[in-house]
């Protein structure tokens, strides 16, 4: 019915008013660049063909807009012109139609709309930023981190981000799905994906407070005409639906097309193809000379560990002996220490107490405890801490693809190796930039050349490891997962195999930067070649890492026992140096002990990052 009214506007007013515009101006007007961005279209050229990544009929005005910018634009400058109510649909539309046929502003009488004039006054948008919140490997959605837009009014600085808005792409995801089905459906966009606006502050809560996840914000250089360009058509956008996907149609891929509405000149959307990864979408910003500064804004639970930190050994244990009771700010052994370091212990233990009631169920012992702790604040107050220490950009860190080459001897001679990755780091990585003790990969593929043959040495789906370490105030998990293809030797020769395999376990940092850890694992594996086709095992997997700027090291055992008597064991050392930032050099040693072999693989690796 609507594209059936639309054509008889078309057919009425055309006539009157199609003469004003030369279908030669109309058809290079429509494959502009700055059209082409409007409407979010998939392809650039007339050649390659294109269609709309909207997935919602009410965002058009024509039935083919979808995949006819020509007709788009003829069909929009009609609706305006028979609607003046679709101004108030279409402000960004109307904007570029009028700039660049401005003979047109006899006929597209201005409408006044009072929505879109409250939600702008709203906004009060001055300035946007670019904010990326950091990976949480907990979330399928989250693994590589989130970005959104923050919407800043004048003197940000002077009142703070308190009245900022925040604008987020995301999947309309229902109460009932979770695990797997949440996962299947983000990777094959079974979600509609929309954009919505809230006050920053709660955006805060979510990731900073809830979630523990430090924050980047990188404000953008737009001009005013590129801010309310960018306003316009997210206002357009209002409930109008896309197809969501994790990897590729994801948040990051809808604010670069926000970006490119902004300013038309850039291309920013050429260089994914496949895959929009949250941080790499920011450097092509940045490339684009986009960025004009960047500000850290640090979680709750990095604050409070950078508190901890600052007290000695005496005022650590006060912290704790304060949580649980608040009187014991009048012991005399609390009273010897320090001023600063008793003001200290009664703030950090006031924070202890609120993170602890933050994730978990609300306890009214902690809360009567902490507001305990609360009147000690007041009375002692303390003073300004030093500030905690900024830690590398994520835009510095090493790009997220690789590709590497090497040569090494295992039991069946020399080889060679060439290894291509989708994504992103693992723990022997260049690791500044990126959050320590942490692996994230997909799509890691492995060929291995002998003098005789070339194998698939493995073609990993997935492979995530997670160490977070545990002390007297936390108690996290840490935990491992991995999927994939890869070469298992049984019944006297090496065979494909299918696997998928993790654990859960501890880990602790004896110094900074370094892991201690202990998972139990189990291993579950398919091949054609096994006499029972299926393997399940049990095992252990014991390791310490360590990562400096420019070197991590990595010494790690592994032990399965399978339930038809077989048992693999590895024990390894693995030394990744950088020599720059997207540029490394790996050696890697194991021995290897499997049913009736046991031999030594020791390979050379160079890894560059891309």
């Amino acid at each position: 019915m609507k594209y059936l009214i639309v054509a008889l506007v078309t057919l009425t007013f055309s006539q009157a008013y199609g003469a004003d515009v030369a279908p030669q101006k109309l058809e290079e007007l429509a494959w502009s660049k700055a059209w082409l961005a409007l409407l979010h279209y998939d392809g650039k050229t007339k050649q390659s063909g294109l269609e709309s990544y909207v997935d919602d009929e009410k965002f058009f005005s024509s039935p083919n807009g979808h995949v006819d910018p020509v007709a788009e634009l003829q069909a929009t400058i009609d609706v305006l012109i028979a609607e003046p109510e679709a101004q108030c649909r279409y402000q960004a539309r109307k904007r570029f139609i009028l700039d660049q046929l401005p003979d047109l502003k006899t006929h597209i009488k201005d409408q006044h709309c009072d929505l879109y004039t409250r939600w702008r006054e709203k906004l009060n948008t001055d300035s946007i930023v670019l904010v990326f919140a950091s990976a949480m490997l907990n979330s399928p959605s989250s693994m590589y981190g989130h970005t959104f837009l923050r919407f800043d009014p004048k003197n940000v600085e002077k009142h703070s981000t308190y009245l900022s808005f925040a604008l987020n792409f995301g999947a309309n995801v229902t109460e009932d799905d979770g695990g797997a089905l949440y996962a299947i459906k983000g990777l094959t966009g079974g979600y509609p994906g929309t954009f919505a606006s809230n006050p920053y502050f709660e955006k805060i809560q979510e990731y900073s407070r809830l979630e523990n996840r430090d924050m980047w914000e990188y404000r953008l250089n737009l001009t005013p005409d590129e801010v309310n360009r960018l306003l316009e058509h997210v206002w357009e956008l209002k409930e109008i639906e896309f197809d969501y996907y994790f990897f590729d149609e994801n948040c990051s891929f809808r604010l670069l097309e926000l970006l490119e509405v902004a300013r038309p000149t850039v291309n920013l959307l050429d260089d994914f193809p496949v895959a929009a990864i949250p941080i790499d979408t920011i450097r092509i910003a940045q490339q684009n000379d986009m960025i004009a500064s960047a500000y850290y804004r640090p979680s709750v639970l990095t604050e409070l560990k950078h508190q901890i930190d600052l007290l000695d050994e005496a005022g650590q244990q006060a912290v704790l002996l304060l949580a649980q009771d608040a009187t014991y700010a009048q012991s005399s052994t609390f009273k010897q220490l320090p001023q600063q370091q008793q003001n200290l212990a009664i703030d950090t233990a006031y924070r202890y107490l609120r993170y602890q009631n933050t994730h978990a169920q609300r306890d009214p012992e902690i809360s009567k405890r902490s507001f305990a702790l609360l009147k000690l604040m007041r009375a002692n107050k303390l003073g300004e801490l030093p500030v905690i220490p900024r830690p590398t950009d994520p835009l510095d860190g090493h790009l997220t693809t690789m590709w590497g080459f090497g040569g090494g001897h295992d039991e069946k001679g020399a080889y060679g190796d060439i290894t291509l990755r989708g994504s992103y780091h693992d723990l022997l990585d260049p690791a500044p930039g990126f959050f320590p003790g942490m692996s994230l990969n997909m799509l890691k593929f492995v060929a291995r050349a002998y003098e005789d043959e070339v194998v698939v040495q493995q073609f990993e789906l997935l492979d995530i490891m997670s160490l977070n370490g545990r002390n007297q105030y936390f108690s996290p998990l840490s935990w491992n997962a991995n999927v994939g293809l890869e070469q298992a030797w049984s019944g006297g020769k090496f065979r494909y195999a299918f696997q998928g395999s993790g654990g859960a376990g501890w880990s602790y940092q004896p110094v900074d930067n370094a892991y201690l850890f202990a998972l139990l694992t189990a291993r579950l594996e398919f091949s054609q070649g096994f006499e029972h086709k299926v393997n399940l095992a049990g095992g252990l997997h014991l390791g310490y890492l360590q990562a400096w700027d420019n070197t991590s090291l990595l010494f790690d055992a592994q032990a399965y026992q399978f339930i038809n008597d077989i048992y693999r064991i590895r024990v390894g050392f693995s030394q990744s140096v950088s020599f720059a930032t997207n540029h490394s050099i790996r050696l890697g040693v194991n021995y290897h002990d499997v049913e009736d072999l046991d031999y030594v693989d020791v390979k050379l690796e160079y890894r560059h990052y891309y």
